[in-house]
């Protein structure tokens, strides 16, 4: 869940904002009441073997609705060559 803290809040107190992120919890920060910015804890990336994503992928099955949805939007698109030279 996140949090809202304004930037004149996190002027005077940013340690205790630091320390919830940094036990997972989310900000975001406000201007004037229009969101600016979220501060999340930084997570490691970790490398996923190739042949593990494809077990889950095969395993979740396919998404036909995403399927048509993709066939649809390349369908409506007019291919152009960037390659080749504007008349």
């Amino acid at each position: 869940m996140s949090s809202t803290i304004s930037v004149g809040e996190l002027r005077q107190n940013p340690t205790r904002m630091l320390r919830e992120v940094k036990a997972g919890a989310t900000y975001t920060i406000t201007d004037h009441g229009e969101p600016i910015a979220e501060v999340v804890a930084l997570r490691p990336h970790r490398w996923i073997p190739s042949g593990e994503v494809d077990a889950l992928l095969r395993e979740l099955g396919a998404d036909d609705a995403w399927a048509r949805d993709v066939a649809a939007a390349r369908a409506a698109e007019t291919p152009v060559d960037p390659w080749e030279p504007s008349a």
